[in-house]
């Protein structure tokens, strides 16, 4: 993010801002030209249009930071599965990132639900996507465990009544072992 905000002559402390702040709009629904247009007005004074080589720039970069995925992370969720646990796949999203997650990831054979913001119009923190999710798995809130890196998400998820981890620091994956054992 920072790299981009530098190529672009934004802000840095801006544009992280704006991308945040307008994130959850790009998520469920906002096109990816108002989303970026929407993110370097606010972090570029005189930020005029997006030209069509810096839109596709931005896009490439965004995609490719978000469909970096941890094999061992996947290897556990397969695990969990196969040992009569049900899963899913709950991911504010956008739908170039999740052809490319898809084209590497079959995620409908991986999980017994998959739920993606930019499909189903919604994306976390909104209490509505994760009831989506329990009502696909067919599971209450209390049993059933929530994993995100980012702590609204996680936030919002416990106020429905789910269990969480947050999926940070050096001993997550040994965290989240713990929990699905």
């Amino acid at each position: 993010m920072d790299g981009a905000a530098r190529r672009l002559g934004a802000d840095v402390t801006a544009f992280r801002a704006a991308y945040w702040a307008h994130r959850h709009a790009y998520d469920a629904d906002l096109s990816a030209a108002a989303y970026w247009s929407r993110v370097l007005a606010a972090s570029r004074p005189g930020a005029g249009v997006l030209d069509a080589g810096e839109l596709v720039w931005l896009g490439e970069a965004d995609i490719a930071s978000w469909s970096v995925y941890r094999d061992e992370v996947w290897a556990l969720a397969a695990e969990f599965r196969a040992a009569g646990g049900r899963t899913a796949f709950l991911s504010n999203s956008v739908p170039e990132v999740m052809a490319r997650v898809r084209a590497r990831w079959p995620l409908e054979a991986r999980f017994d639900a998959v739920i993606i913001s930019c499909e189903v119009g919604l994306s976390k923190p909104d209490p509505r996507i994760y009831r989506l999710g329990l009502d696909r798995l067919g599971l209450p809130a209390p049993e059933t465990l929530f994993v995100d890196d980012r702590a609204d998400n996680i936030a919002g998820a416990a106020r429905i009544g789910l269990r969480t981890l947050q999926f940070d620091g050096a001993d997550a994956l040994e965290r989240l072992r713990v929990l699905v054992a």
